[in-house]
């Protein structure tokens, strides 16, 4: 028995040498330990860093598309919208002067669907009627 050669693994071979000393050993395993946890550490980072980019690109995407649609003029969609409603050229071109005149007639023609545009500009019309 004593004469039969000892086989030694490569691997058994290191651990011999780090746990040589006690002190090696456990500055050896803190140390890998640090580094899987620092891995893993960066590894939710970056996940965290890359959700956070998508959302903010999500974001500014929302904000530039609200920006373009108010820099779209309303205005020849509302003229538009006026030609359709079976009202004289006159009758257009007042209303048209009555909603700009005010910015909350604009934006209240612009809120109304359908019928209730056309009865809110008859409205309008009716009260500049009067005066």
């Amino acid at each position: 028995m004593m004469n039969e050669p000892e086989h030694i693994n490569e691997d058994e071979d290191e651990d011999e040498v780090e746990t040589s000393s006690p002190s090696v050993a456990r500055r050896s395993s803190s140390s890998s330990t640090r580094k899987r946890k620092r891995a893993a550490n960066d590894n939710d980072l970056a996940v965290a860093f890359k959700e956070i980019l998508s959302e903010s690109v999500d974001k500014l995407g929302e904000v530039l598309q609200a920006a373009f649609r108010k820099g779209v003029d309303p205005k020849p969609e509302i003229a538009s919208e006026l030609s359709k409603m079976d009202l004289s050229i006159e009758d257009q071109i007042k209303a048209l002067n009555i909603l700009f005149e005010k910015p909350q007639n604009e934006r209240t023609f612009l809120s109304l669907n359908g019928a209730m545009k056309k009865a809110f500009v008859l409205m309008l019309l009716g009260q500049s009627n009067r005066n």
